[in-house]
């Protein structure tokens, strides 16, 4: 009857099984509104589909089933909600970090601007022109009109003392965070 569109039958098979339906989907999902609606879409879907239905077994254990797996299906999408507002969470608390490495990263940054202001001029010229300036050793060694073996070594030399002078500066700086926290 319900593949012909008979809506009589739709609303007997919707007062007979709703409110049975509705208990057993409150025993798992525990909440009035979402209980209401799952049955709800069960009916809905049933309806919707009624053309095409080709039910094996009894009507009763089709419903039953069909909720079952609607009931999965909630409980999974609680599940990826809650995930991801776990993730939304953690991630507030990385972008809340995000200030203090700012505050970090500047720090380093001003260690490393002073440690190039020490390096000898001939070091430092070569570090400026590979880092800052983003030329290659040969293109260094042509403009500085030097070997491409010494701005090599230049490099490496004026590397070893930046980070000898950033080691110390990193050790305090951890020391102080440390004091801090």
């Amino acid at each position: 009857m319900l593949k012909q569109d008979d809506r009589s039958a739709f609303e007997v098979l919707y007062r007979k099984y709703w409110r049975r339906l509705y208990d057993s989907a409150y025993r798992r999902v525990q909440t009035r509104e979402d209980c209401e609606e799952i049955v709800q879409e069960l009916f809905l879907d049933l309806w919707s589909k009624r053309q095409h239905l080709e039910i094996t077994t009894s009507l009763e254990v089709y419903l039953f089933t069909a909720l079952r797996y609607r009931i999965y299906n909630y409980i999974r999408s609680l599940l990826t909600k809650k995930a991801h507002l776990d993730y939304v969470l953690q991630r507030g608390d990385h972008e809340a970090n995000l200030v203090e490495d700012q505050l970090y990263y500047e720090e380093l940054q001003r260690a490393l601007d002073a440690g190039v202001a020490q390096l000898p001029e001939k070091y430092r010229r070569v570090y400026e022109l590979s880092r800052q300036e983003h030329y290659t050793y040969r293109e260094i060694a042509q403009l500085l009109e030097l070997p491409i073996d010494t701005v090599e070594k230049q490099m490496a030399k004026a590397l070893k003392l930046l980070r000898l002078h950033l080691k110390e500066h990193l050790f305090m700086l951890l020391l102080a965070a440390n004091l801090l926290a």
